[in-house]
């Protein structure tokens, strides 16, 4: 059985001197990563840490940001993420709903919890800083530097948890997905898979990783390729120097940063020529923009459709073929978010739950190994949350004959007009097409 800590352990073994990661003028090795991750789980094992426990980070984009992933993958303790855009109170919620032991802090993320540091240190929680600067209890680099002592490594089986993924609550505070060592591997297996990744890729990965990105950033651990991390937030402008200076051969994009990249890249020298595919995904893009990219990058392209509730595992591929057919013939495609990955079952169904046929809108449903089992306290969601063992996505959607997928909404996004179903997306892209329009979002008015 194979779990994602022998990914890294195989990966530090095999390819000890492969460039890992690059995070502004750091790099790290595969062995450098694998070598600190087991530094820093026997650190946090002589804290008390152990399997099941949660242990949370709060920080930008780091490569310290995936060290503490990788020692929670080798101790079995559960890896929260906490994005820095969040408001005090919706750290909070994090830090107490998952009964977090430990947070990371990056030294420039310590004043978001400024006026609560105290209290959270009396209640108990593991203060830990990293980078220069902070006055934490704990220091990073200190704790590894002490940790002469490999950590004791515990049995895990595949539906151990792994992670908790918080995403968007109904309530307005965000609400975590469970992820299990069987859905990260599969994920990453699969993912990595279908987007033809290589050891030889240099691979950007500018998402934000509090998130669903962390597994962008950990696809390292199926082939040994080099992760590039953004040097900072994202800016298109910095996103372009770093793809040219790196010769990066591959990365990710959502549609508003690939437009801004494009503009950048319109009006500007840089050299992308090592760029062989890029993927987009995480919301609509536009058949112009679509188009744009193809013409401008001249690289493939493969669009992403997932889920926080699959573990990021993304359940459909417009693969690149697919954009070709789509100028040649079947200009539709281009609104398709592919045909279903390998490791996955998607199903349109019904209200009442009974399977639609081709070109019927209904429900998405997901049926594969990267389900999550559930939310963390959330029993009146789970029980919403599935049917059997298929998961509902609440995204409303159909499959043409083909097998090709066609978003249309999240259901609670429907608009109800004149007894007309209207789905806001359908509008923004027709909106959107407009070449005065550079964003739209479609709301009903009551």
């Amino acid at each position: 059985m194979i779990l994602p800590r022998d990914l890294l352990r195989r990966a530090g073994a095999a390819l000890a001197d492969q460039p890992a990661f690059i995070d502004g003028g750091r790099r790290r090795s595969w062995g450098d990563m694998d070598r600190r991750a087991d530094r820093l789980a026997a650190a946090l094992q002589g804290l008390g840490v152990g399997k099941g426990d949660v242990c949370a980070v709060l920080a930008h984009d780091r490569v310290e940001v995936i060290e503490h992933w990788f020692a929670c993958l080798k101790l079995g303790a559960l890896r929260v993420g906490i994005n820095w855009r969040y408001a005090p109170r919706e750290m909070l919620h994090l830090l107490h709903d998952s009964s977090a032991r430990v947070l990371l802090v990056e030294a420039s993320c310590v004043p978001l919890l400024a006026g609560e540091l105290d209290a959270l240190r009396r209640a108990g929680l593991i203060l830990i800083g990293f980078g220069a600067g902070h006055d934490l209890p704990l220091d990073y680099e200190t704790l590894l530097a002490a940790a002469d002592r490999p950590a004791t490594l515990p049995a895990l089986g595949e539906d151990d948890l792994v992670a908790i993924s918080y995403t968007t609550g109904t309530t307005g505070l965000p609400k975590g997905a469970l992820w299990t060592q069987r859905g990260v591997r599969d994920a990453l297996v699969y993912s990595s898979l279908m987007l033809g990744l290589r050891q030889s890729d240099i691979y950007f990965a500018p998402f934000p990783m509090a998130g669903v990105p962390l597994l962008c950033g950990s696809l390292g651990l199926v082939n040994g390729m080099t992760v590039l991390l953004p040097d900072g937030d994202f800016e298109a402008a910095r996103a372009l120097e770093l793809l040219a200076e790196h010769r990066a051969t591959t990365g990710i994009f959502v549609p508003t940063m690939l437009q801004r990249v494009l503009e950048q890249h319109a009006a500007g020298h840089h050299d992308l020529s090592a760029l062989r595919m890029v993927s987009y995904g995480s919301s609509p893009a536009t058949p112009q923009l679509i188009r744009t990219a193809m013409s401008q990058l001249g690289c493939e392209l493969i669009q992403l459709y997932g889920l926080t509730e699959a573990t990021a595992g993304w359940l459909s591929f417009l693969q690149h073929e697919d954009h070709l057919r789509a100028l040649d013939g079947r200009p539709e495609l281009l609104t398709s978010c592919g045909r279903p990955a390998l490791h996955v079952d998607l199903s349109i169904r019904s209200e009442q739950g009974e399977a639609l046929g081709p070109d019927e809108v209904g429900e998405i449903w997901v049926q594969g190994t990267v389900n999550t089992p559930g939310y963390l306290n959330r029993p009146d969601e789970n029980a919403e949350l599935f049917s059997g063992d298929w998961l509902r996505t609440h995204d409303l959607g159909r499959l043409d004959a083909d097998g090709y997928l066609y978003l249309t909404d999240r259901k609670k996004f429907l608009i109800i007009t004149g007894g007309y179903n209207v789905y806001p997306v359908t509008v923004e892209a027709v909106l959107a097409e407009h070449p005065a329009v550079r964003e739209v979002a479609v709301v009903g008015a009551p």
